[in-house]
């Protein structure tokens, strides 16, 4: 199923999208009013100190822009959610922000989702309102179908994961039958770590942003740069960075779902390789992908030993991330 692209409309000074999704429609509103799900397809982080609602204050932020400025005005689960945003670095104004304002309904079992972007009118001279509109008509194109991708792996946990080829992105998701905090704890201390997913570490300066180490495997090592590290929702690394054609980003996103966790991983950055080469590291880690989150779960539910059954062929053959060498 193909989305059209977001539209401008110059008249309204809006930026308009109206999309098709494949699932539930209370699926799509906890990707959609999450933080920990909002990470997992808009930006890289979403907080909201005092929690999504009515009136709250956050931020939504992107490693090259940083964090901007949010105020949830509607919140009407789970037919109507918008906030307003601005300028990082600068409180909320009239000339500084836009609202984006998201409605959803379901029709022949999907769940239609449209975004309109207003405000536009407000902010500086006509080229650089039409300007921003532009930009923002092509973030909605790229956002949107990551909410897609996102949608549809929460739909299916448990299912395989899925490789998008053209955009270099692996995703898949498992829901796992223990709270958040367990799992944070299995997927983020070494030795835990090391027991499910066969991968021994090395950080001379401990696991925080910015600090770098090494995974180990049967045969060899590679480098790895902890990106974010925000318990109990998001870890995030870089691997494979002695070669910056093969460096990988992956980032772990978990979410309350009842008693349960929904786990999310998203490896990213395999367009960088040629055609070829990517073909064939994403069919690898795709392959190790599925053994590393049922090794999770497994570890998490059942304990070490049946963990440790079920990433022994992981760890006999090529485990995830010898692709990103």
């Amino acid at each position: 199923m193909t989305n059209p692209p977001a539209s401008i409309d110059d008249e309204a000074s809006t930026v308009e999208r109206e999309i098709r999704i494949d699932a539930p429609q209370a699926t799509v509103w906890a990707a959609l009013t999450t933080p920990e799900h909002i990470a997992g397809w808009f930006g890289q982080q979403a907080l909201f100190p005092d929690g999504v609602h009515t009136g709250a204050r956050g931020t939504f932020a992107w490693p090259e822009h940083g964090p901007f400025p949010v105020q949830i005005v509607t919140f009407s689960p789970t037919e109507e959610f918008a906030f307003t945003w601005g300028t990082p670095g600068e409180p909320i104004r009239e000339d500084n922000a836009t609202t984006a304002t998201f409605t959803l309904r379901e029709d022949a079992g999907q769940t239609v989702l449209r975004v309109v972007e207003s405000g536009f009118d407000t902010l500086g001279d006509a080229a650089g309102r039409r300007a921003a509109m532009e930009d923002n008509a092509s973030g909605w194109t790229a956002e949107l179908d990551e909410l897609v991708a996102y949608t549809l792996s929460l739909s299916r946990a448990g299912g395989p994961a899925a490789a998008d080829l053209e955009a270099g992105t692996i995703l898949r998701t498992v829901r796992v039958d223990a709270p958040r905090s367990a799992v944070w704890t299995a997927l983020t201390t070494p030795e835990h770590l090391a027991s499910w997913w066969g991968h021994p570490s090395e950080f001379p300066d401990g696991w925080k942003p910015g600090s770098r180490g090494r995974f180990f495997y049967e045969g060899g090592q590679f480098a790895v740069r902890i990106d974010q590290l925000e318990p109990p929702a998001v870890f995030a690394f870089s691997w494979g960075l002695e070669q910056e054609e093969t460096t990988t980003s992956v980032r772990f996103t978990l979410a309350d779902d009842g008693a349960a966790t929904m786990v999310t991983v998203v490896e990213s950055g395999f367009t960088r390789r040629a055609e070829a080469a990517r073909r064939a590291a994403i069919e690898e880690n795709v392959g190790g992908w599925n053994q590393v989150l049922d090794a999770l779960a497994a570890f998490v539910t059942h304990g070490v030993t049946a963990a440790s059954r079920t990433t022994s062929t992981s760890t006999s053959t090529t485990a995830t991330g010898e692709a990103a060498q």
